[in-house]
């Protein structure tokens, strides 16, 4: 197993509308789409899609919306051994209003009724045979348990630390990460700066091999364990349709250029490719590109 997952699974549905509902009234869909969603499982789907051999460990409901979730998953191929759906439970429902002027998006979120997993039902061995385990902090403690099978083992951890998601609990977690990107705004509560060397600086602190922060259309900044930084700029797209899921690809990219043997920089612009690309699209996992359409942006 190249990458293993463990996050929460939900099923997303996109609305275009001309403006967001300010109070009671009607407001006409342009356009829409329904797919399975979450941070850590559209990231699974962008690596499968490129190639990587992926699976995913969660569990939802048993409901239409579990099913839904599990169909996508094996359409872009993502291994579902350790995924289950549990009886009588609802799933995790995302409405993302998305604004048809600007692309300006609101989210709509419904928790659903499936038991979070606890470290003690986690896979041992798939834990100590994959080559890296992916988070973002769903299922915690159970986090902690599984990253440290899989250090034990001598496999790279990933964290996903996204907009919004900040907790001061991660950086219990941290110490055993090996790739640690996250979104600017994160980096800022994390570091408790607005300075972006000191954001880096913090980042670096519990020794990843590399860490990164990401900022949309301004790029994203590296620094190895090395010490070297260096910026990736944002792969521009004319034909831009929607932002949703764009870190969450950009994060399976990276991960499945990790797998591939890619020098760090490559990883970046890998990556920086893959989010752009899935942009043309309705829905985080709407375009999600084939590895010769990223090799096309991301010149030898």
């Amino acid at each position: 197993m190249d990458i293993l997952g463990l996050g929460m699974s939900l099923l997303d549905t996109i609305q275009v509308v001309d403006h967001f509902p300010s109070g009671s009234g009607v407001t006409e869909i342009r356009e829409s789409a329904s797919m399975g969603g979450g941070p850590v499982p559209t990231a699974l789907c962008a690596a499968s899609r490129l190639g990587a051999k992926t699976a995913i460990i969660d569990r939802v409901g048993d409901d239409w919306r579990g099913d839904l979730i599990a169909r996508d998953y094996k359409k872009f191929g993502v291994d579902l051994t350790w995924f289950s759906q549990e009886a009588e439970q609802s799933s995790s429902l995302g409405i993302v209003l998305v604004r048809k002027s600007d692309g300006e998006r609101h989210l709509i979120f419904q928790q659903g009724t499936a038991s979070p997993l606890t470290g003690g039902e986690l896979s041992a061995g798939a834990l100590q045979q994959c080559k890296i385990l992916h988070l973002n902090g769903r299922h915690w403690p159970a986090c902690l348990e599984a990253a440290a099978m899989v250090k034990n083992a001598g496999g790279l951890v990933s964290f996903d630390g996204g907009a919004n998601r900040y907790d001061p609990k991660f950086s219990e977690l941290f110490p055993m990460v090996d790739i640690l990107i996250v979104a600017r705004e994160f980096a800022a509560m994390h570091s408790e700066s607005d300075d972006l060397d000191e954001q880096i600086a913090a980042l670096s602190r519990d020794g990843a091999g590399i860490v990164g922060m990401t900022q949309g259309i301004k790029g994203s900044w590296f620094r190895t364990a090395e010490g070297e930084t260096f910026h990736q700029p944002a792969v521009e797209m004319e034909n831009v349709i929607d932002t949703t899921g764009c870190g969450d690809v950009f994060h399976g990219a990276f991960l499945y250029a990790v797998t591939a043997g890619e020098r760090w920089r490559r990883c970046a612009a890998i990556a920086s490719a893959a989010a752009a690309l899935s942009a043309t699209a309705l829905g985080g996992r709407g375009n999600l590109p084939s590895l010769d359409e990223v090799a096309a942006c991301v010149p030898r």
